[in-house]
């Protein structure tokens, strides 16, 4: 008795419409096994599992949650938790709403989530506050003394971390102003002064309804001057001490577990870079949340944002690095930020950040690469810093696996750096991941890296080590994937006759696949492709032929007219691919011949055809059978010939190498092939000497043509005359002078002929012989 077997295949993961869940698709396939292991293909069934989602709101952990989800459903794979990620955060943002894009709601989501006010305003005192005391905070803002403003301004910024505060402090009068006048005036003199004020405005940003009060204040452009100043003060003050902000930070880091101790000057330094780090993030946070409108980001542009936001890459507070980055990454979609970006050389300030032991803060340093990944310079800048075995290194991680596998994507493009990846354990690992994932599609970047870096001949003989070769085909066969033969297409066009050899096995497999009426397109390009790669004499194409009846299959696909161009072409290639001593009379049998003949006429115009159909002649040249059939028809070497003159090197190459077997095998066509190479490679010059023939064409012609004997010899003086036989003296001299201009143009360019390499096939041809050629060719011209 046989027994009932279901495959699953995960789908598409999609939000419920309607509902607060995530849809997850599949697919169930049943077969039927019997005993003697034979099996009956019973149908395919598509069904949908709803996986319930708890209530996203902004407080949300969105990762944790995502976690969860692909634990508990096991028709979602671990690699899936990027993708699950997306969907909550798209749902939070159906269910909350808001202004913001997704990815620029995640990462001020996460901003907040970490806590920014209590971080920047940690120095502000925690005194008791009353709001009805307002009016004494504002008259104190025009105290001569800067400790009063201090306070003053202190007490007013915590007020307005209590959002029931915001009516009627923003209703105020004068308060805003005051504030702001108060930070044109005496911000430089105090960052205390400064820290506290910016605190209030930055409480203001975080609700876009109130991003005008802050632009009519001219808070943005007081911001970005408070930065400028900030970052010379630093630099200044680096400068003095030969200590830069992250040095310091790193002594003081080492002063804590007792290896070093800091100076009272270090001491009180640090703590000055401290209390600026906050301001800095202060800054930032608040042009970050003004940033929403494209017009003030392009301002802030105009003013050296991107700069700034570089320079804040040397320093050591995780909380300002987070933020910096993000701000830098929502900037990135941008073309002149970005590429003002590889002017200030990010690439080598982010790749200090990875690995890294904050997770938040390592997440943001490689979405910020993903983004300028897309850019060439940059790539290259950052594989100069090596970023391919950092990112290889965390590949692993799922947490950070989906964006990594894209940016190792982005740099695998580059042809000079898929070779890197040879030195790293990257081939391994992703034959590892390709092996655990039952849907490339839901894994677009994976197999995407998987296809660039094969392309390279030491990663694909990397792919076939050991027993890896075996498993990933079989794999491939099983599920019947597309992508999965793109890479196998890929590890067969490889030089390499080790691996090649390793497909003997699997040849009748790979045919019965091309065979199969439900083989989708796709596929069948991808394995025909594979076939056509496998020019290996030692194979036995001749059995395959025979058991499959293979030519025949593929004589009925040789039809421009009805068949995609790609498929097309893997026929044309195959077919040379099959084409040996066994085969060759069959190949002629099946029409296969006369149909690439015809097919050269069709497809002359596209070089890709031009040169694969031109191979397939070269191997029927190489066989009595096909040679045979392909001069039987002269319209072949005349395409040859034509070809000689191919803008394209290799079409050319091919072209004279297969001339060349049929002036080796065959005399009368050796013959005519070296007139037709001598006027194909002299195509210009014989325009040139027709175009000049204009007098009298006809009786001319007719005189020209007796000009071989030269006349008779008079016996009494020895001078030579020339018969006219009653032509008019001045046409017969012009005609005189045209003779001999052909005969010093034929007899100059045969003496150039024979001085240039590979022309050895003319030294047949003399003065005479061209002279009578050519002026033939002026009478039938």
């Amino acid at each position: 008795m046989g027994q009932l077997k279901k495959k699953i295949r995960p789908g598409a993961l999609e939000l419920h419409p309607e509902e607060q869940a995530i849809l997850v698709n599949y697919e169930v396939e049943e077969i039927w096994k019997e005993d003697d292991g034979t099996s009956e293909h019973r149908g395919k069934k598509k069904s949908v599992k709803k996986v319930a989602v708890k209530t996203v709101t902004r407080a949300t952990n969105i990762p944790l949650m995502a976690s969860e989800i692909v634990s508990k459903c096991k028709l979602i794979n671990d690699s899936k938790v990027g993708i699950i990620e997306d969907l909550l955060y798209k749902l939070r943002q159906r269910e909350v709403g808001g202004m913001q894009n997704k990815d620029e709601s995640m990462d001020l989501d996460a901003l907040r989530n970490r806590g920014a006010a209590n971080f920047a305003m940690e120095a502000n005192l925690r005194e008791t506050v009353d709001i009805n005391d307002l009016e004494n905070y504002i008259e104190d803002l025009y105290d001569e003394d800067m400790a009063k403003k201090v306070k003053a301004t202190s007490m007013i910024a915590q007020m307005f971390r209590q959002t029931d505060n915001f009516e009627p402090l923003l209703l105020h009068d004068s308060l805003l102003t005051t504030l702001s006048r108060v930070l044109r005036d005496d911000g430089k003199k105090s960052m205390d002064l400064s820290l506290n004020i910016c605190s209030v405005f930055f409480s203001i940003s975080n609700f876009s309804q109130f991003h005008t009060l802050i632009i009519e204040n001219q808070i943005g452009a007081l911001t970005m001057d408070m930065i400028e100043l900030e970052i010379k003060r630093s630099e200044h003050r680096s400068k003095e001490e030969g200590l830069t902000p992250s040095e310091l930070a790193q002594k003081a880091v080492n002063a804590r577990s007792g290896t070093v101790e800091l100076t009272n000057r270090e001491k009180k330094l640090f703590g000055l870079i401290q209390k600026q780090d906050r301001l800095l993030y202060i800054c930032f946070y608040m042009l970050l949340n003004l940033a929403e409108d494209v017009s003030i980001e392009r301002k802030m542009k105009n003013k050296n944002i991107v700069v700034y936001l570089v320079k804040m890459l040397d320093r050591s507070n995780v909380e300002l690095l987070i933020l910096v980055v993000t701000f830098l990454k929502k900037l990135s979609i941008y073309k002149e930020n970005k590429e003002k970006m590889g002017e200030c050389e990010i690439a080598a300030s982010l790749l200090k950040f990875v690995p890294n032991r904050h997770d938040v803060l390592l997440m943001a340093v490689l979405r910020l690469l993903h983004n300028l990944s897309f850019d060439s310079e940059i790539r290259e800048m950052m594989v100069e810093n090596g970023i391919i075995p950092k990112a290889v290194d965390l590949i692993q991680d799922p947490r950070f696996q989906p964006i990594v596998v894209g940016l190792l994507y982005h740099v695998s493009i580059e042809e000079s750096h898929k070779s890197l990846f040879t030195f790293t354990d990257a081939i391994p690992i992703i034959f590892d991941m390709l092996m655990k994932v039952d849907d490339l599609r839901q894994a677009p970047e994976l197999i995407a890296l998987a296809v660039n870096l094969t392309q390279n001949q030491r990663n694909a003989e990397l792919l076939c080590e050991g027993r890896r070769f075996d498993q990933f085909i079989r794999r491939a066969f099983d599920l019947g994937d597309e992508l999965l033969f793109k890479v196998v297409r890929n590890i067969s066009q490889h030089e390499n006759i080790k691996i090649k050899r390793r497909f003997g096995p699997y040849l009748d497999q790979l045919v019965a696949v091309l065979k199969d009426p439900e083989t989708i397109a796709e596929l069948f390009v991808e394995v025909l492709g594979c076939l056509a790669n496998l020019y290996v004499p030692e194979f036995d194409f001749l059995a395959i032929v025979e058991r499959h009846d293979l030519l025949e299959f593929l004589s009925s696909y040789l039809k421009p007219e009805s068949i995609d161009d790609d498929i097309l072409l893997e026929i044309v290639m195959f077919v040379g691919v099959l084409c040996n001593e066994g085969t060759a009379p069959l190949l002629v049998n099946a029409g296969l011949v006369d149909s690439l003949v015809a097919l050269m006429g069709d497809k002359k115009e596209d070089d890709e055809f031009v040169l694969q159909i031109a191979f397939t002649f070269h191997q029927f040249l190489s066989y009595p059978q096909t040679m045979e059939a392909l001069l039987s028809t002269a319209q072949a070497i005349f395409y040859l010939v034509d070809l000689l003159q191919d803008k394209n090197k290799e079409v050319r190459r091919t072209a004279d190498g297969c001339l060349d077997l049929v002036m080796d095998s065959d005399t009368d066509w050796a013959e005519k092939i070296r007139h037709l190479k001598f006027e194909a490679y002299n195509h210009e010059w014989l325009q040139a000497v027709d175009v000049s023939a204009s007098v009298s064409d006809d009786k001319i012609h007719s005189e020209v043509l007796r000009l071989g004997s030269r006349g008779q010899e008079d016996s009494s003086d020895g001078d030579v005359e020339f018969e006219t036989g009653g032509m008019d003296p001045e046409v017969f001299g012009t005609g005189m002078n045209r003779a001999m201009d052909i005969e010093e143009l034929a007899a100059s360019k045969l003496a150039e002929e024979r001085e240039l390499d590979g022309y050895d096939e003319y030294n047949d041809f003399d003065e005479e012989d061209l002279l009578k050629r050519y002026v033939m060719r002026e009478g039938i011209s």
